[in-house]
């Protein structure tokens, strides 16, 4: 299976998933979906942010050694968006809560 597949799997999977999240939270129901999207969010931008720099980065003129940098650095940054997410699910509010507080208006100041 090649990773033009895999993303496309994995987009299907977040369609399916992301609503879900949605409805499901506030509940521990929520927590399953919340780690499967902490994971897929990042591994489907990796993928694709792979094939952006395959098609751009030979273009600058700098090497296969640049690209081969660039995608290790896309390595680095995907592992640490994995860590984050799975730290604000496990150790926070969860992803999908913290998604939705962000369409929730500052609390109420008491006078």
């Amino acid at each position: 299976m090649t990773n033009i597949h895999i993303y496309h799997k994995i987009n299907n999977g977040l369609l399916a998933l992301t609503p879900a999240a949605m409805i499901l939270s506030p509940s521990p129901w929520a927590l399953p979906v919340d780690l499967a999207l902490g994971v897929l969010f990042p591994v489907h931008g990796h993928i694709a942010m792979n094939m952006v720099l395959t098609d751009y980065v030979p273009k600058l003129g700098l090497g296969p050694g640049f690209l081969k940098l660039t995608r290790f650095l896309m390595l680095g940054v995907t592992g640490v968006m994995t860590v984050g997410l799975w730290r604000l699910n496990t150790e926070g509010a969860g992803l999908t809560y913290t998604v939705k507080a962000l369409w929730k208006g500052p609390p109420p100041k008491d006078h």
